[in-house]
């Protein structure tokens, strides 16, 4: 039997009556547990527990992991967030979880004689150090001035830049299996969805079936998205299925379950840049489930053939 979570008193500080509410949202979506939640949300359930705690506000980002879970307005809860860290950081004199947005903490001011103290500290190692610099780069001049080696043929002129070397930009690392927030390729301003599919369930459409790929990761992903609202309720419990499966090699795949809850939801990571992959939806319950939807198998954003 789940323990039960400890009483909150809303009354008694902005965390608490945050927290009163993030419970009087999942209240309202059934009262899902803490181990569903997180299937949906990609998160521990101890950290979804604690975020409605009432001891601490919780992360910006766990925040909006657990309103995502539970279909809440992402925006709106995260004007809330903001305004409660700052109603906390006031109270607490500077401490609380809104130190997550804020910068660094900026030095008290010190009074003239302290600052005269600070600077003559300061003088003298900086002072030895710029001596020991002087005397390095003398005898370093004087060392190459008299070697035999003569100068390089690609010494620039006097007066000439030299052009620096530019690093390479870093590449995303993608391994099959990953989430497609935590690699960072959810984030890629160029995901695009490149095929879609209806879920059927006794012949009425759920919801679709997407396959999303990520350019700069080099990676696909399948994602269910729910048919608007006043499509027919499906009966409960029930799971949603998310594959991902290799074309060309079709034991290199990947599965996602989680609680049917009416919300989005995605699957794992699959790269897809040297063979095409295909993403699947399918619905179950106890005793049923729904024929697989499908999408065609795609290298990249290009199809190379559907799939039946």
């Amino acid at each position: 039997m789940a323990r039960a979570e400890r009483p909150l008193d809303p009354d008694a500080d902005p965390v608490q009556a945050f927290a009163a509410e993030l419970r009087r949202l999942r209240e309202q979506a059934g009262r899902p547990t803490y181990q569903a939640l997180a299937r949906r949300a990609h998160r521990s359930s101890s950290s979804l527990s604690e975020a409605a705690g009432g001891r601490k506000l919780p992360t910006l980002d766990t925040t909006l992991a657990y309103v995502r879970a539970l279909g809440g307005d992402e925006a709106a809860w995260a004007s809330r967030w903001r305004q409660v860290a700052a109603t906390a950081f006031e109270a607490t004199g500077g401490s609380s979880a809104a130190d997550e947005e804020a910068g660094p903490p900026t030095e008290l001011p010190r009074s003239p004689a302290q600052a005269d103290r600070s600077r003559r500290r300061l003088l003298l190692p900086a002072a030895v150090a710029g001596l020991l610099l002087v005397l390095v780069v003398g005898l370093a001049s004087i060392g190459w001035r008299y070697t035999d080696r003569p100068p390089g043929p690609s010494s620039p002129p006097a007066g000439v830049a030299v052009p620096t070397s530019v690093e390479p930009a870093p590449v995303v690392e993608v391994r099959d299996g990953a989430d497609p927030k935590d690699a960072g390729c959810a984030a890629d301003p160029a995901v695009a969805t490149v095929d879609s599919a209806a879920v059927l369930v006794d012949e009425r459409v759920i919801g679709m079936v997407e396959l999303r790929y990520s350019p700069a990761c080099g990676a696909s992903w399948p994602r269910f998205m729910p048919a608007p609202a006043g499509t027919p309720t499906l009966p409960r419990p029930a799971r949603v299925v998310l594959t991902v499966t290799d074309g060309d090699t079709p034991a290199r795949s990947r599965d996602f379950t989680i609680d049917y809850a009416g919300i989005s939801a995605y699957g794992n990571l699959l790269t897809s840049t040297r063979s095409c992959v295909w993403a699947e939806v399918r619905i179950t319950g106890e005793g049923w489930a729904s024929p697989p939807a499908r999408t065609g198998c795609y290298r990249g954003a290009t199809q190379v053939r559907p799939i039946p």
